[in-house]
């Protein structure tokens, strides 16, 4: 039986506090093998939010902080909880727990009021009529006029996440940041994996970058002025977009209505994404993150869930497809790339980040590389590196 396990770092961190467990929640895991995700096994190792499929049983667990320990549970199932004594009196600070109602889950930081109030938006966009996934959000900072954008990709391996992260936690954070910058987003949903396979995402994000442009004037930013960047998955889709340009590529789509626009980057965010997936793989063998993370690198190295089956030939063919070094090393004007990765990263090796930045200044690109020390994939230490970029940025987009 073919195993099939992914690790992802999902932008929506899932926080469950203040849940008071029986004393015996024995058996649980029972029938489980050993080092696989079970309910309630911890799951040290991984940030609360990440997400893997369990190759036993094909449900998909999350790392859940469960009353002050971080613990795999299965997605969507409510937490057992312990029954209230009818005389019992919370403690300081505790919550009420119907034991019939699944606990409470929360985001880290939802986009607040008071931010939005800065921001003119525009919200589920059709950018192609082919899915009702092809949609995206537009968020305009206030009082600026003709602002530069950066279009952005959401994580999730693929298979999970859409437009709407850009609101929540981290995503939330960086977005905030953007728009006190003077820069507009665009936040891009795109055809999953378990809608369409490899290159579809990829299309989506080239025909978004360029329904963008089309409609700039009709949204009031700068079409002279696009920067592209996501994170994990997105990052990746992000650099098929940026490193493509308006070359012709696999990532085009021959029915686009704006396929003569141009779809030129100046500049790219990548947040611990991978340009060669032949090499993610080989480099998560050749240098291991030193961090105990079983769950992160995968029980089958020949599935990925984009592609497929990789032993298969012709799957491999488009794995091998989606390489995008031959085109960062055709385009003309090459974008400038900033690129940030975590030193303990277990999904994509800190190496492909290195190997992107030598490849760049080798072809006498501009490169900006910024290694986390200790930190995990889509650890919030990165998220603040990039942050803290964004004001070069918005000045480079105003020389």
């Amino acid at each position: 039986m073919k195993v099939r396990k992914l690790s992802i770092s999902f932008i929506s961190l899932v926080l469950v506090s203040q849940i008071s467990l029986p004393q015996a929640i024995a058996d649980l895991d029972d029938g489980y093998p050993k080092d696989q995700p079970a309910p309630g096994r911890t799951c040290p190792n991984s940030e609360i939010g990440a997400e893997t499929v369990s190759p036993f049983n094909n449900k998909i667990f999350a790392c859940t902080e469960i009353n002050g320990v971080k613990k795999w549970w299965i997605k969507g199932e409510p937490l057992p909880v312990a029954p209230a004594a009818p005389t019992a009196k919370p403690s300081t600070g505790a919550r009420q727990v119907d034991e019939k109602m699944p606990p409470e889950v929360q985001h880290s930081y939802t986009l607040p009021a008071k931010s939005i109030a800065k921001m003119k938006v525009y919200e589920d966009i059709v950018y192609s009529t082919s899915s009702t996934s092809q949609r995206l959000d537009i968020y305009l900072p206030k009082g600026v006029k003709n602002p530069p954008l950066m279009i952005w990709l959401h994580g999730g391996g693929f298979v999970f996440g859409d437009e709407n992260t850009m609101k929540f936690d981290e995503s939330a954070k960086l977005l905030e940041v953007f728009i006190k910058n003077g820069i507009a987003v665009a936040s891009v949903n795109y055809r999953l994996a378990t809608e369409a396979l490899y290159p579809a995402a990829a299309q989506d994000t080239k025909m978004a970058t360029r329904f963008l442009r089309a409609n700039a004037s009709k949204y009031g930013f700068n079409s002279n002025k696009f920067a592209i960047g996501g994170d994990s998955a997105g990052s990746y889709l992000a650099m098929s977009a940026g490193f493509t340009g308006s070359q012709k590529s696999l990532f085009d789509t021959p029915t686009d209505p704006n396929l003569k626009t141009s779809a030129a980057i100046s500049f790219v965010f990548d947040l611990f994404g991978n340009v060669n997936f032949e090499t993610m793989a080989a480099n998560k063998i050749k240098y291991p993150c030193g961090v105990e993370d079983p769950y992160a690198s995968g029980a089958d190295p020949n599935f990925n869930p984009w592609f497929g089956d990789t032993s298969l030939p012709n799957v491999k063919a488009q794995l091998q497809s989606g390489n995008l070094y031959p085109y960062l090393k055709t385009l003309k004007p090459m974008p400038t790339v900033f690129i940030f990765h975590g030193t303990a990263d277990c999904s994509v090796s800190q190496y492909d980040s290195i190997e992107l930045d030598k490849v760049i200044k080798s072809q006498k690109g501009t490169s900006n590389l910024f290694l986390v020390p200790g930190e995990i994939h889509g650890g919030p230490k990165i998220w603040t590196a990039a942050m803290k970029q964004v004001p070069a940025l918005a000045k480079k987009f105003a020389q």
